[in-house]
Order: C-alpha cells, then structure tokens, then sequence
C-alpha cells in the first residue's frame, strides 16, 4: 500500500456517510427481514406454502452464499476495471430500489396499504428472490466496492482510527432504526412494515445519487494487466498463501471470532429481553429497561472501541491483539451471569454493565484485525481479497456459529409466543460459555502471527 494517502474532510464524510447507510440496508437484511417473515407468515388457511422457520433458515443460506460469491467475482472486475465509484453509486441505488420492493410484498391485503396480490407461496419465493437480488448488489457496493475503496485509501499510519469508526457503524445503523423506525413494525402503529422497508430503501437511494457528487472521479489509468480469471483466483493460490503468511493467519484468527459471536449475537437482543427479563414496555415511552441497558452498551461501548482504533495507529496494532480478545472474553463471562441475578433494579445495572465489555471486545477485535487485514492486502488487488475476507469472516462463520447456537437454545433454552402469535425461542446462556471456548481458539492464530511479526 501507498503511504501518501492524506485523510480529509471529503473522504472522511465518504467513509462515514456511504458506510453508514450500507449498514442500514445490511440492518434490514440481517435482522429485520426474519421478523418480517414471521409476520407475514407465508402459510395460507389450506396449510400450502412455506413454514416461516424453513423460509427463514432459505434466505439466510442463501444470502451468504450470494454475499461471498458476489463479493469475490465483482471484486476482481473492479481490480481488472481498477473503478469503485461506478459500483458504489448504482450499486447503492439498485440495493435501495431491491429494499424498498420488500414493502409490497404481503399475503394479507389489511397488512398494507401498497399490496400485490399473491398466494402465500408465490409471495414467499418473492422474498427469497428480492433477497438474493438485495444481496447481490448490496454485496457489489458495499462489501466489494466500498471496502476495497477504504483500504485502497487508507494507509497503515490511519487505518485503526478509520476501522475504529467502521466498525460501529452497525451499532449505530442497529441503534437508529430502533428508536426511529422499530415503531413501524409493531401493532401499535398497525405494523406499517410497507413505510418501513420504503424509508430505509429511499435513504439507501439518496446516498447512491449523493455518491456520484461526493466520490472523487477516479484516475482512468489502467494499473491491472492480469487476466479476469488470474486476478479471481489470485486470493486462492498456494503461492499467495505462501506469500503472504501474515495476512492469511490474520484471517483465519477473525474466522475463530466470527464462529464464537455467530453463536450468541443473533440473540442478543431476545437474551437481554426474555432471558434476562428486561421489559422493554411500559409507561416509559422508548425509555424502557431494555432500551436503556441497549442504548449504554451500544453507545459506550462503541465510543471506547473508536479510542481503541485511534490507540492501534499510536502503537502496533499486534500488540493491541490479545487485549481485545480478553475484554470479549470477560465480558461473554459477565452476560452469562446476568440471568441469575434476582433483584431487577440490580439485574438491569449489571447486564448495561456486562453489555458494555462484551460490546467493546465485539467492535475492538474487528478494528484490529481488519486494521491488520489491510495493511497485508498486496497492492491494487484490493477488490479480489474482499472476496478472501468475506469468506472467512462472514460466510464461514455464518454457516457455523448459528447452527451451533440454535442447538444450544433448542436443548437449554425455553420458549415464549411472540407479538405475532409464533412460538419462539428464548435463547440459553450457554451460548456465551460456547462462545468463550470458541474465542479460546484464536490465541493459536495469534501466538503465529506474534511470530511473524518478529521476522
């Protein structure tokens, strides 16, 4: 990587703002849309169509199927192409169009006021379609795209500071929609999920039109003379490996660490309500138990991870490895406890206590290693590797760490009927323990990459 790239203002309000709003979107695809099956609920009176579980566990498969496979051949075309504004600007805005599309799909007709009528069956295979098309450009701009723009502008003197604010941005996208938006989709503001996929789709609109402004235009000289086909499989030869220890052993520690939080974090927001018995109603208003103790864990916990990045440029970053693993370990120790505390107002002190170390470990560790993971990349082939990293950070991991998960719930966990009528399930603390002695595994790594940055 060059080491003459300057931080500005312009480029800081490109990272923050195209990355914010990527997040968003990703928001809905990861999180909202299993809740949005579930209320549809694709079953009709005769029983024909899709159980909301089956559908849910579809899409998700499939999503990170579409997520790695896109990411690692749009990749490579915009190494071969050496262009990322053109992906980033009308990737965002087909991916906020694909979004917004998700509000006119519903079985019952008094669920929106924007309806096509469909059977339950024909509209579920909309939802897994609409979702591999979201996927697929969202993957191209965002995962692909925006990523290699960072490393590609960024240098190893800055990139904990800009990692450090990277990876928050989920919290932040997570946290906005539910104090703004989450009202949509309850039954007190008759589940207006229509607006709700419209507001979010829109926003992801904008950005892509404000991109085109905002993004510099990029040098139009060609720099790849390598094949398609060479620079896709660049990222999977031997010789690569080989050539780049530092960065593989890299990958494979964040791999660990993808696998251990994809065990309890898809829970996370059920734990805290029902497994430890935070309401999140009342008289209060958005100012419930469980917004509370979300909203110190979120905000606290990210403010301090963004320190961390900043302190990872003052110092090398490797030595910032296993402190942040160790704080995500005490704090998964911490929330596996929080269940067995009687006394609410107690109960309540200590899960926003617990949340906030284990919310600081979970930001930190992908601060570092990513800060890592660019550093290594070879040279203007930024676009293949994002392909390499998707595989070990998100499709690997999210092909593990839920099963194991949901297993662990499924044997140690209760149940309890949601808001829409569906039994589910509340999630076992058992999760963290697992995920402790899965976050155990990654000093293995680490002790190797200590020992190659000796060389």
């Amino acid at each position: 990587m060059e080491e003459t790239n300057k931080l500005g203002i312009r480029k800081w309000i490109i990272f923050i703002l195209v990355g914010l709003i990527g997040q968003f979107a990703w928001s809905i695809e990861n999180m909202y849309l299993n809740s949005y099956i579930t209320y549809l609920n694709f079953t009709d009176t005769t029983g024909n169509g899709f159980n909301y579980s089956t559908l849910i566990a579809i899409t998700t498969a499939l999503s990170a199927l579409v997520a790695t496979l896109t990411t690692i051949f749009m990749g490579s075309l915009t190494d071969k192409v050496n262009k990322r504004k053109i992906f980033i600007s009308a990737g965002y805005i087909i991916w906020g169009v694909s979004t917004a599309s998700f509000g006119f799909l519903n079985v019952n007709s008094s669920s929106s006021v924007l309806v096509i009528p469909m059977t339950a069956y024909t509209a579920a295979i909309m939802v897994i379609v609409i979702d591999c098309i979201m996927t697929f450009f969202g993957s191209t701009a965002n995962d692909a795209a925006f990523n290699s723009y960072v490393t590609r502008n960024t240098t190893s003197k800055d990139r904990g500071k800009v990692e450090g604010v990277l990876s928050i941005l989920p919290l932040i996208a997570m946290l906005i929609i539910f104090v703004g938006l989450n009202g949509l989709t309850t039954k007190a503001n008759g589940y207006r999920w229509d607006l709700f996929f419209y507001i979010v789709g829109a926003l992801v609109i904008v950005v892509g039109l404000i991109s085109i402004f905002l993004i510099p235009k990029e040098d139009d000289k060609k720099i790849k003379q390598e094949s398609y086909g060479s620079i896709l499989l660049e990222g999977f030869k031997v010789k690569t490996v080989k050539a780049n220890k530092l960065l593989y052993l890299t990958l494979v520690a964040y791999f660990i660490y993808g696998v251990a939080i994809q065990v309890y974090f898809p829970y996370l927001m059920v734990y805290v309500e029902y497994t430890c018995n935070i309401s999140n109603s009342g008289d209060g208003g958005f100012l419930t138990p469980f917004a509370i103790v979300m909203a110190i864990a979120l905000l606290v916990g990210s403010l301090l991870s963004v320190i961390i990045g900043i302190i990872s440029d003052k110092i090398k970053k490797e030595n910032m490895m296993i402190p942040v693993v160790i704080i995500l370990m005490v704090g998964l120790v911490l929330m596996f406890f929080a269940p067995k505390i009687e006394d609410d107002t107690l109960r309540i002190v200590y899960t926003s206590i617990a949340g906030l170390v284990m919310i600081l470990g979970y930001v930190s560790i992908p601060t570092i290693f990513n800060s890592i993971v660019r550093d290594n990349i070879p040279k203007s082939k930024e676009g293949a590797f994002m392909g390499v990293r998707m595989l070990f950070v998100v499709a690997l991991p999210m092909c593990i760490g839920p099963f194991i998960g949901d297993s662990l719930n499924a044997n140690f966990g209760s149940t309890y009927l949601s808001e829409y009528n569906v039994e589910s399930v509340v999630p076992s603390e058992y999760g963290y323990l697992m995920a402790l002695g899965i976050l155990l595994l990654t000093f293995i790594p680490i002790f190797f990459i200590l020992k190659e940055m000796k060389k």
